[in-house]
């Protein structure tokens, strides 16, 4: 099949996609050990507690800062797992193997248990047939199935229009190193980003120009389906529901609202949605009582608090490119340089060149990406400290450059890209997939001989290596990259119609 068939018919784009996004993300579950992502061993724990029909839990007496979870002893080891966690220097090497029986179940304790239970009901399904590191690893590409499937269906969503170029490029360009990495990971980080996105570009289609009936029940059970995993993540995803049903009703045309009132498909949406949001809303409004464990931080002003974060804000930004392990391993800076540039040229682009409204659209979310954090610390420094995480607003970033993408498709004529154009394009997508590429490649340099360990003994004389070894994974990821940027380019400088 010829790459430029994979993207005929809108199932079709949604086939291709869907595999461009989870090859990435299968080989960065293989490249990160066991238990280097943020709270992985917690987010392992809660999902085989909750399998287990454990989804309400209780203060565990032996630490009172976390809830207690009843689990396969080779889950709860996870914790024992992350000696090289805020070290750098140390490579995976320094795990030890568990002992004792791995299936037994034992008592042990998740900080996650508030969040919601859907995510961990289907990331944990795996434990119940699987056992040890084989288990954990499909626990994670369970987690990659379902952020791939989101993200397919943004790009499914937005081919959809009938100018649709730069929101593809800045869709493409939102799927950046931190998403694939917490998407081949055990975090529901990547599943509420791709969700919120999924939500905002479906609302959007379903509220700006009519549908065929069958479309429009796509529609409907894609937006229930993304309201469903969203909320199923953190208490703050009730916030980026907010924002992406108040940005699409910017987008709302009142002719095709009209004729939406009398569609089943449109009421059935909005009961299955506001269903599920009510019960979110029970759900986080009634947390479990725990020990609160203060943060560096801890008593400083809110007002303080609230300057300080603001004033880091481009330091939060690179993680939104990536920050991998536990916050302690930076993309080259190539790689930030490359993708960080890029997503601020989209965004420039489409508030000076872009027409309509979906440029306010993107200013809005733009305001939001800088003021959330700050005003969230400042509500919780005094009680928690410094708590905030740039990866806290990927659903927003991701929002933020599909709309920048729709308002410069609004001032789009619509041509073909050509010559100079089309080389530029070449260029760009492939220093963004080299960057892509660079991350998987430091990220395993260090955990297989630490941060400062020389390239010549990572290829010969490693300390650890991932499962098929550092050649098959970055073989791997060379192909992906390249038949990517082959399906990117291809897909940008034409422009065809999509149904």
């Amino acid at each position: 099949m010829q790459t430029s068939s994979l993207w005929t018919g809108r199932w079709g784009v949604f086939a291709s996609a869907f595999f461009l996004m989870l090859a990435p993300m299968l080989i960065w579950a293989l490249a990160s050990p066991l238990g280097s992502v943020p709270d992985e061993p917690s987010h392992a724990i809660r999902a085989a507690a909750v399998v287990r029909a454990e989804s309400v839990s209780h203060q565990w007496a032996e630490h009172p800062s976390l809830t207690s979870a009843k689990v396969p002893r080779y889950i709860a080891q996870l914790r024992d797992r992350t000696c090289f966690a805020f070290r750098p220097q140390v490579s995976a090497a320094c795990v030890t193997l568990p002992s004792g029986n791995p299936n037994e179940i034992v008592l042990t304790g998740t900080s996650a248990a508030n969040n919601g239970p859907l995510f961990y009901a289907l990331v944990g399904l795996p434990t119940l047939f699987l056992s040890g590191d084989v288990a954990v690893y499909a626990m994670r590409f369970v987690n990659a199935i379902l952020t791939a499937a989101l993200l397919a269906g943004v790009f499914m969503q937005v081919s959809l229009s009938s100018r649709s170029r730069w929101t593809m490029a800045a869709g493409a360009l939102a799927a950046t190193p931190m998403v694939f990495f917490l998407g081949g990971s055990i975090n529901p980080n990547a599943v509420e980003a791709a969700s919120a996105a999924l939500l905002f570009v479906t609302l959007v289609g379903i509220l700006r120009s009519p549908s065929t009936r069958g479309i429009l029940w796509e529609r409907c059970v894609t937006v229930v389906i993304a309201v469903a995993l969203l909320l199923s993540t953190r208490s703050i995803s009730l916030l980026w529901l907010l924002a992406g049903i108040v940005a699409a009703l910017v987008f709302s045309d009142r002719s095709v609202l009209r004729v939406l009132v009398r569609r089943p498909a449109a009421w059935i949406a909005l009961a299955g949605s506001t269903a599920v949001a009510f019960f979110a809303l029970v759900w986080f409004a009634s947390p479990p009582l725990l020990r609160e464990v203060p943060l560096d931080g801890a008593g400083t002003s809110p007002a303080a608090a609230f300057v300080s974060t603001l004033a880091r804000s481009f330091d939060f930004s690179s993680s939104f490119v990536g920050i991998f392990g536990w916050e302690d391993t930076p993309s080259p800076s190539f790689t930030i340089l490359i993708i960080g540039s890029a997503a601020l040229l989209v965004v420039f682009a489409a508030l000076i060149w872009g027409t309509g409204r979906a440029r306010w659209v993107a200013l809005g979310f733009g305001v939001l990406l800088l003021l959330i954090p700050p005003i969230t610390q400042a509500i919780v420094v005094s009680h928690l400290g410094y708590i905030w995480q740039g990866r806290y607003m990927l659903a927003i970033f991701l929002c933020l450059l599909i709309s920048c993408g729709m308002a410069m498709d609004e001032s789009s004529d619509g041509r073909p890209l050509l010559g100079r154009s089309r080389l530029a394009l070449i260029v760009g997508v492939s220093l963004v997939g080299l960057g892509q590429f660079a991350s998987m490649e430091s990220t395993l340099r260090r955990y297989m001989v630490g941060d400062h360990g020389a390239i010549q003994s990572m290829i010969l004389n490693p300390d650890w290596q991932p499962p098929f070894g550092l050649a098959v994974l970055s073989f791997a990821m060379i192909v992906w990259a390249a038949a990517a940027v082959t399906v990117i380019v291809r897909r940008l400088s034409s422009v065809q119609p999509i149904g």
